[in-house]
């Protein structure tokens, strides 16, 4: 059975976990300072533990370090408050597992044990190095929520455990799941991708798992399935959740067996595979309703990552256009797409109902429209974005007030490194240091364009 050590100082929280988790069918140790953890972590054997951040004495990132000296596949799971997010993702950074933000409820810390214990067995049984990453293939990101998906990504890849990715449409779920791929050690061997709602269920049985000549009309020759061709590799189901409930039995088996049976063949064949899945539906809600199974669901979730919309990404807009806009200068032969301050107020106040494959979309269609001078104007911006942008008395307004205030520091900055050929000259005419205007660009990732090579050394602070 598995046993959770729970480490606070307040008894309260304790009782109240440890209830949560009896309940659950977990066994639970308590220890009320990161001192008595320790020893309790010396004198018995936990399956994962999860430990207050704050906490008199002894804080949850230093019984995260002396744990992670002692046992570096022991997973730990952090408690925040949602206001300190930040600090949990360092945590994460450190080592930790995953992160609990208050208040919680019963079935998020039973989803988080179930899937860090798994984790742990499946690091025992395979350890594994990271593959090389191409640098094309990490997202985009600044924003906490998504900075900690990305660490779970680098955690995870390295076992086999099956991974269901949830998000909105256009979130990039198909991006995290070769980005799963190509940081496991299956990196070498197929990545193969199919997006389940695609063909109807007749084609689709073929498709997944092969046939033999002859089993249907048409099946002029025999052909390989997709599971077949992904043998030591990984296999990604996109839109899981439009299987038909044949199809749903069908990959139960599979997934289960381990074993793959072409259509109208009597012959099975062992495959190697790993399994990640997505949707962007609530699958919780399908199982209630009877429309999708509750056992496959459990054989795809080993781990869940959730990717939040874009509208809750904050300053990762800012982020995917600087990139976006530098993909499709290249692509249409642009010198340098760059935004006015009116058509970035416009952009800042959409709330990209397609995320991240509609805001491409838009950016494509405005490197097209850009002036001769690669300056992107109102008179650029898709019709969407026109006609349903809020840039003033908008619900969001509280973080697009700061998304314009940085983007209209990074526009002085860059109009200023533009207009002057020193960074001293830019830094006098912005009203401020050389050692802080160095800060702001590295902060916004920008470049001096014009002469200023014999200052390319970063200034002291003295400046």
């Amino acid at each position: 059975m598995t046993r959770v050590l729970l480490v606070d100082d307040q008894r309260s929280l304790r009782r109240s976990l440890s209830l949560m988790l009896q309940n659950a069918g977990f066994e639970t140790g308590e220890a009320a300072s990161g001192a008595e953890a320790l020893a309790l972590l010396d004198a018995e054997t936990f399956d994962a533990v999860i430990t207050d951040m704050r906490m008199e004495g002894m804080s949850g990132i230093d019984l995260l370090r002396a744990i992670k000296t002692r046992d570096e596949t022991l997973p730990v799971i952090v408690i925040t408050a949602y206001a300190s997010i930040e600090s949990a993702v360092e945590a994460m950074r450190l080592g930790a597992f995953d992160y609990l933000t208050k208040p919680f409820q019963e079935k998020d810390i039973v989803e988080k044990i179930n899937a860090c214990t798994a984790f742990r067995d499946c690091v025992s049984r395979q350890p594994a190095k990271a593959v090389p990453l191409p640098q094309a293939y990490v997202p985009v990101s600044g924003s906490p929520e998504m900075r900690a998906v990305l660490i779970r990504v680098e955690r995870i890849a390295q076992t086999d455990l099956s991974v269901l990715i949830t998000g909105e449409t256009g979130t990039g779920k198909s991006r995290i799941a070769r980005l799963l791929h190509d940081r496991s050690p299956r990196a070498a061997f197929p990545f193969v991708s199919i997006n389940c709602a695609s063909l109807p269920e007749q084609l689709l049985e073929s498709e997944l798992f092969g046939h033999v000549r002859g089993s249907f009309t048409g099946a002029t020759e025999s052909r390989t399935g997709l599971f077949e061709a992904a043998d030591r590799g990984t296999i990604f189901l996109d839109e899981v959740d439009t299987l038909s409930p044949a199809m749903q039995a069908k990959l139960l088996s599979v997934l289960q067996d381990r074993q793959v049976r072409r259509v109208g063949s009597n012959q099975w064949k062992s495959i190697d595979i790993r399994v990640l899945a997505a949707s962007n539906q609530n699958l919780g809600a399908l199982i209630e309703s009877g429309r999708f199974r509750e056992d496959l669901y459990y054989r795809i979730k080993g781990v869940r990552l959730h990717l939040p919309p874009l509208r809750e990404r904050g300053d990762d807009l800012i982020s995917l256009l600087d990139s976006l806009l530098q993909k499709y200068a290249a692509k249409y032969g642009r010198t340098k797409l760059r935004l006015t301050e009116r058509a970035m107020s416009h952009l800042v106040g959409y709330s990209y109902p397609g995320n991240i494959r509609e805001l491409e979309s838009f950016v494509e269609q405005m490197a097209v429209f850009a002036d001769e001078n690669d300056w992107i104007d109102v008179d650029a911006l898709p019709e969407e974005v026109l006609k349903h942008s809020k840039t003033s008395a908008s619900p969001h307004r509280e973080r697009s007030g700061v998304l314009n205030l940085a983007l209209s520091e990074r526009l002085l900055i860059e109009s200023a490194l533009e207009r002057f050929e020193s960074i001293s000259e830019a830094a006098r005419e912005l009203g401020i240091g050389r050692t802080t205007l160095w800060r702001k660009m590295r902060q916004y990732g920008l470049q001096a364009e014009g002469g200023p090579a014999a200052e390319c050394n970063t200034p002291s602070d003295s400046d």
